[in-house]
């Protein structure tokens, strides 16, 4: 593995490494390549095998990143074979299986994809690595719904929260609940959904992670506005605009205002208009400065068709 004290990398094939994610960071990908199979070979020089695979599984990464397919797959093959019968070193067979299988459903083979997340499923259960097993079935469950299998896709989400859950990885697991509610809120499946979505909520908010808390309020506003539960849907939307204002997140922050300016317009009797006048208004400006022209004209024809018809109900 790549060796550090104190945070600080100590070996020439770690500091390398280090040197390799730099820039990966930086967009200097064929510097990063390089420096990564430099990596490789010093940890393969001082026998360190687990590091080496490490690094190889990190160069798999950087391949997908770019949808060189074929260099993802060859990397992570090299990195699994490493360590395949090595116990010390499952925990990194575990991440490269996922990683290949993240590599074959980009390339589209899906089933290749499953097998390999499967296999990954297993090692992290018989290393008791919860974390490791709940991102497997995460990945299956991407995989299940590329393939339209929103049961499939739903079982294996929920065995990822869980395991999440008890491995207490929350922010992973509210992750999860979010795009579990979305796809009961596609099904209309509103209660359900709402529940994963408070539940997301409150595991946002325990660690602090303001973006995280506001995204589950608009999905919650959305979902109240479907329902046509008027009062709670501008409640949520509010609380989510004011978040993302607080972290500066512009472009969430003008759609959460579009959705809350439809709130405000939905009628006279549980709307306000003049409110959604200046939700409107805001959101226009907010994608303006964004110079998003798109959504700018969007939203521009969607204020003018709703003055049009606030006019015609007098």
């Amino acid at each position: 593995m790549p060796r550090t004290i104190q945070g600080k990398y100590v070996t020439e094939a770690s500091k390398t490494f280090q040197k390799g994610d730099d820039a990966w960071r930086s967009g200097a990908y064929d510097d990063a390549r390089k420096y990564y199979e430099k990596a490789a070979s010093l940890y393969h020089d001082d026998k360190d095998i687990e590091g080496e695979a490490f690094v190889l599984t990190r160069l798999g990464e950087l391949e997908l990143s770019l949808d060189d397919f074929e260099r993802s797959r060859k990397s992570l093959d090299a990195a699994a074979e490493l360590v395949r019968h090595e116990q010390f070193g499952q925990n990194t067979y575990a991440e490269a299986l996922i990683k290949l299988s993240k590599t074959e459903a980009a390339a589209g083979d899906l089933e290749t994809a499953l097998v390999k997340i499967k296999d990954a499923q297993k090692i992290a259960a018989a290393i008791g690595s919860k974390d490791l097993e709940g991102d497997a079935y995460d990945h299956e469950a991407f995989v299940f719904l590329m393939r339209n299998q929103e049961k499939e896709a739903l079982e294996a989400y929920a065995k990822a929260a869980e395991l999440f859950r008890r491995d207490g990885t929350s922010l992973k697991e509210a992750s999860v609940l979010r795009a579990m509610a979305r796809i009961e809120m596609k099904n209309r499946n509103f209660d359900t959904a709402h529940d994963l979505l408070e539940r997301c909520r409150d595991l946002y908010r325990e660690n602090g992670d303001l973006l995280g808390e506001a995204s589950a309020l608009s999905a919650i506003g959305s979902l109240r506005y479907v329902i046509r539960d008027i009062a709670n849907a501008r409640k949520a939307l509010m609380k989510s605009v004011y978040l993302y204002g607080k972290v500066s997140h512009h472009f969430a922050e003008a759609e959460a205002l579009l959705y809350l300016a439809r709130v405000e317009a939905f009628n006279r009797e549980q709307g306000d208009f003049e409110r959604a006048k200046a939700h409107y208004k805001r959101s226009i400006d907010l994608f303006d400065f964004l110079q998003n022209d798109t959504m700018k004209k969007a939203v521009l024809e969607e204020y003018h068709n709703f003055l049009n018809r606030a006019a015609c109900e007098g």
